[in-house]
């Protein structure tokens, strides 16, 4: 029987890690959502600026930072875009045999599913946060690039 406390034991501590993967991943959602609101409002707002009155406007500078903007959006789209992860519960109208496994085999099993669920889900997530920052960056160098084309003379 302490051997199978064990095994709760190291599952429990697999399924801890799993929850905390899951509240990062939809922690970074909520932030990517955000963003890319943020980034639609401030294209609609350069834009308007731009039809108000052409005048003054730097036009590479612009055009170049919209199209980093709109890139940096559909990176943010992509962030958000569902994405197949895999639970740590069973269908065990899938898996019968696990029925029939004894309380140590299973808790084995188990753990072992929920491990690859982990390491499975953490890819999707780092990859996430890779295009998360790339987004970032984009609006950063846009927002400069934005700012600069509506400035008259920019010194160095």
């Amino acid at each position: 029987m302490e051997e199978n406390n064990k095994f709760k034991i190291l599952f429990e501590s697999i399924k801890s890690k799993f929850d905390y993967l899951s509240n990062a991943d939809n922690c970074l959602d909520g932030k990517a959502g955000t963003l890319m609101g943020f980034e639609i409002t401030l294209g609609i707002g350069y834009l308007s600026f731009v039809i108000g009155g052409l005048e003054g406007i730097k036009f590479y500078e612009g055009v170049i930072g919209l199209a980093l903007l709109g890139i940096s959006t559909i990176l943010l789209l992509v962030v958000n875009w569902p994405k197949n992860y895999i639970t740590i519960s069973v269908n065990l109208s899938d898996h019968k045999e696990y029925l029939e496994k004894s309380e140590k085999d299973l808790l084995l099993q188990l753990t072992s599913d929920a491990q690859n669920a982990f390491t499975e889900n953490n890819k999707i997530l780092k990859r996430k946060v890779k295009l998360y920052r790339l987004a970032m960056a984009l609006l950063i160098i846009s927002s400069f690039l934005l700012i600069l084309s509506k400035v008259g003379k920019f010194y160095v």
